[in-house]
C-alpha cells in the first residue's frame, strides 16, 4: 500500500527485505546504510520488526538519522514534536491528521452562538451561553414546543468496525451538512461526547473530521460529564471541600476504615470508587455504577425521569433476595446523584464548519449500554427542524451492535421511530473482512490475495450489516466513504453489491475532503427513502422470556447458531425474573470487532454458540447487561 501510494503522488520508493532470521545488528547496518546514501532521502522501517531473533524496537528506530526519520519515530522527532518544533521536525501520520482537523477548525469562523440559537427558533430564556460558540438548552424549550410535529429521523450505523474506522460520526454531519446547508433543509446533527473522539481511527479530540466536523475544536471538553467526572464530583458533593480542607464526618472515616482506607484526602480514583459505589461484592450485582448513571442520562426524557431512573439503580440484594436501589440509601445517593445530573441534561448546542446546529449530549459506552446520544438531544432537534425537516443522530459501532441497541433500548424508551437507516463502510474495511491483511500494516499483498477476490468476500458482511437493519422495518442506505487509494471500479462493486443486498440506494461519500457537498448524493436518496410509509417494528417483544431475548439478538443480528448460559448467568436469571426484572430488554456486551464474540473472525461467521458469562440489572437504565467471553467488567472500569 505504501509503495502504491507513493508511485501516485511521484516519489520512487523501493522496499528492502530482509529475512525473518535477520538480527539485530544486521537490521542496524542496513539503517546505517540507507543513512549514509546521499540519493536515499527518507526511511521507513515497518513495524512490528518480524524476526525470530530478538529485536530492540527503540534502538531500531532510533537508529534512523532524524532528517530522514519520515515516520517521525525517533525521540529527536518525536520530542521536537511534543516540544511545538513543528517547523523542524517529521510529524507522525496520526498528529498529522489531527492537526490537519484544528487548522480547519481554527480556519472556520463560527456563528456567535446567540445568532445560531436564534435561527433555529429558541428563545434567549432557553439559552445559557458559555463563550461565544457553545451553550446548553434549558428544557423548558422542549416543553414549549410539545405540539409541534416532528422532523424526519434518520439514523447511521456503519459495518462491523475495522482499526481504520469507517467514519460514522464525519457521515452524520456530513450529511447534515447537506441537507441543511446545500439543499437548505431544517437540519439538526445529534452527536455523543468525545470520549476522546475517533475519527477515521485516529484517536484524538474531533468530533468528525476534515470538512465534516465540529467547531470549535478547542471546545468541545465544556460540558462534557464523564463516568470519571461523575465519580468525583459525586465525591465532592458527598465529602465538600471547606476552606481547602475536606469536610469528613466521623461516620464516613468510619467507612473509609472499613475499606481499609487510612487516609481521608487525597484518595486515588480507586478508593473515591469504592466509597463512592460501597465497595459492594460485584456478586450481588452492584454493576458499574458510573456507566450506568451515563446511561441513565441518556435514556431520561426529563428530570423527573431520571429521579425515578436514578432511585431505581439496583447497588445490592438483601437476605430475603429482594433488590435494594439507590432509593434505600436516599441520604446517601440520590439526592447529591439528582443534584449532580440536573444541568448535565441539558444538551449543548454547536454548530458544524457550515454552520448546521449539533447537539452534543451524553456517551453511554456502546458496548454495555446504548452508545447513542441522548433521548433529549433528539426530542428536541426533532421539533426545532419541524415537519418539513430532518435529524441525522448516530448510534455506536455497527449496525449489529448499535443499531440494534438503539432501537431495542432507546427507540423503545424514547417512543421515536426513525424513518431511514444509513449504513457506513470503506473499501478497504471491506477487503479486511474479505481476509486482506490489514491495511496499516502497508505491505503489499502477498501475490495469494486478489483485491477484487477480498473485496467480493467482505461485500457478504456488508449484505449481512444491511439485512440486520432491514429487520427493523425501515428502508437502507449505504454510505460508501471514498478513500484516495480507491478505485472507481471497486466503489462501482460495493455500490453495486449493496443494491443487490436490498438497500434502497448506494452512494460515494467524499465529505471529509468537501463537507457537505461531499455527501449531497446520500442528502438527496434520504430524501427519497423518508417519503416511504414507515413500517417500524421491534426485534422482539419484552414480556418474552430474557433467555429468549438473547436468543433472538445472537442469531438475528450475530448470525449465531444460539446462545450458551453459563450457571452463573442463569442463576441471575432466576433471580432477575423472580425481582420482577425479566421483562426489560438485553443489552449484549460483546466485541464490536467481529459479529461473533471472536475479535479475530471477520466477515460473516457462522455455526458458532455465543456464551454469556455472566448477567448485570441496569434497572436505573433498564436493561440487563449480558456479557459474552470477550467482555469484562473489569475493562469496563479502565
Amino acid at each position: 500500500m505504501k509503495l502504491k501510494a507513493a508511485a501516485e503522488i511521484g516519489i520512487n520508493a523501493n522496499h528492502i527485505r530482509l529475512p525473518e532470521t535477520a538480527t539485530e545488528d544486521e537490521v542496524l547496518q542496513r539503517i546505517v546504510a540507507v543513512n549514509e546514501n546521499p540519493a536515499v532521502h527518507g526511511l521507513i522501517v515497518q513495524l512490528p520488526l518480524d524476526s525470530i531473533n530478538p529485536m530492540n524496537t527503540e534502538k531500531v528506530t532510533n537508529a534512523v538519522a532524524p532528517e530522514k526519520d519520515v515516520d517521525g519515530l525517533t525521540s529527536i522527532n518525536a520530542g521536537k514534536l511534543s516540544r511545538g518544533d513543528l517547523g523542524d521536525c517529521f510529524i507522525p501520520c496520526t498528529p498529522n491528521g489531527c492537526m490537519d482537523d484544528a487548522e480547519i477548525s481554527c480556519s472556520c469562523q463560527s456563528k456567535p452562538i446567540g445568532q445560531l440559537a436564534r435561527e433555529v427558533g429558541l428563545f434567549s430564556e432557553e439559552v445559557e451561553p458559555y463563550g461565544r460558540s457553545r451553550a446548553k438548552i434549558r428544557l423548558d424549550a422542549l416543553k414549549r414546543m410539545e405540539k409541534q410535529p416532528d422532523g424526519k429521523y434518520v439514523v447511521v450505523t456503519g459495518i462491523t468496525s475495522t482499526p481504520l474506522g469507517e467514519g460514522k460520526c464525519t457521515t452524520t454531519l456530513g450529511l447534515a451538512q447537506a441537507l441543511g446547508a446545500h439543499l437548505n433543509i431544517n437540519t439538526f446533527a445529534c452527536v455523543q461526547e468525545p470520549s476522546p473522539g475517533s475519527f477515521f481511527g485516529a484517536r484524538g479530540i474531533a468530533v468528525g473530521g476534515g470538512y465534516s466536523q465540529i467547531i470549535p475544536l478547542e471546545e468541545f471538553a465544556f460540558g462534557m460529564i464523564s463516568q470519571v467526572y461523575i465519580l468525583q464530583a459525586l465525591f465532592d458533593l458527598l465529602v465538600p471541600l471547606k476552606k481547602g480542607q475536606r469536610s469528613v464526618s466521623p461516620a464516613q472515616l468510619n467507612r473509609l476504615k472499613k475499606l481499609g482506607i487510612e487516609k481521608s484526602d487525597p484518595l486515588t480514583r480507586t478508593e473515591i470508587r469504592r466509597f463512592v459505589q460501597l465497595d459492594i461484592d460485584p456478586d450481588t450485582d452492584s454493576g458499574s455504577l458510573e456507566n450506568e448513571i451515563m446511561a441513565i442520562l441518556s435514556l431520561s426524557s426529563s428530570e423527573e425521569e431520571m429521579q425515578q431512573r436514578l432511585a431505581k439503580i439496583v447497588v445490592a440484594t438483601n437476605k430475603s433476595g429482594d433488590p435494594v436501589t439507590t432509593e434505600d440509601l436516599v441520604c446517601v445517593f440520590t439526592g447529591p446523584l439528582a443534584m449532580l445530573l440536573k444541568d448535565a441534561l441539558k444538551p449543548v448546542l454547536m454548530q458544524t464548519v457550515e454552520g448546521t446546529p449539533v447537539f452534543l449530549h451524553t456517551s453511554p459506552l456502546a458496548d454495555i449500554a446504548q452508545g447513542s446520544p441522548s433521548i433529549l438531544a433528539d426530542k428536541l432537534a426533532l421539533k426545532m427542524v419541524g415537519s418539513g425537516g430532518f435529524v441525522v443522530t448516530e448510534s455506536g459501532h455497527g449496525a449489529d451492535i448499535g443499531l440494534e441497541k438503539f432501537f431495542n433500548i432507546k427507540c423503545r424508551y424514547s417512543g421515536l421511530r426513525p424513518d431511514v437507516v444509513v449504513i457506513v463502510a470503506t473499501v478497504h474495511s471491506l477487503k479486511m473482512h474479505g481476509g486482506a491483511p490489514p491495511v496499516q500494516a502497508g505491505l503489499p499483498l502477498p501475490k495469494e490475495y486478489s483485491q477484487e477476490v477480498q473485496l467480493e468476500r467482505g461485500c457478504c458482511h456488508l449484505k449481512r450489516q444491511v439485512e440486520n437493519a432491514q429487520a427493523f422495518g425501515l428502508p437502507v442506505i449505504v454510505a460508501v466513504n471514498k478513500f484516495s487509494g480507491d478505485t472507481e471500479a471497486e466503489l462501482e462493486l460495493v455500490c453495486g453489491q449493496a443494491r443487490q443486498a436490498g438497500a434502497f440506494d448506494a452512494v460515494q461519500c467524499t465529505n471529509w475532503s468537501e463537507g457537505g457537498a461531499g455527501a449531497l448524493a446520500l442528502a438527496e436518496a434520504v430524501q427519497r427513502a423518508a417519503k416511504l410509509p414507515g413500517q417500524f417494528s421491534f426485534l422482539y417483544d419484552t414480556q418474552i422470556p430474557a433467555a429468549d431475548k438473547l436468543r433472538t439478538v445472537a442469531q438475528k443480528m450475530y448470525g449465531a447458531k444460539d446462545i450458551e448460559l453459563s450457571p452463573k448467568s442463569k442463576e441471575k436469571l432466576a433471580i432477575y425474573t423472580k425481582q420482577g426484572f425479566g421483562n426489560l430488554p438485553v443489552c449484549i456486551a460483546k466485541t464490536h470487532l467481529s459479529l461473533s464474540n471472536d475479535p479475530m473472525l471477520k466477515g460473516v461467521p457462522t455455526n458458532f454458540m455465543l456464551p454469556i458469562t455472566d448477567i448485570k440489572a441496569n434497572v436505573g437504565a433498564g436493561f440487563l447487561c449480558c456479557l459474552t467471553e470477550s467482555v469484562s467488567f473489569i475493562l469496563l472500569y479502565l
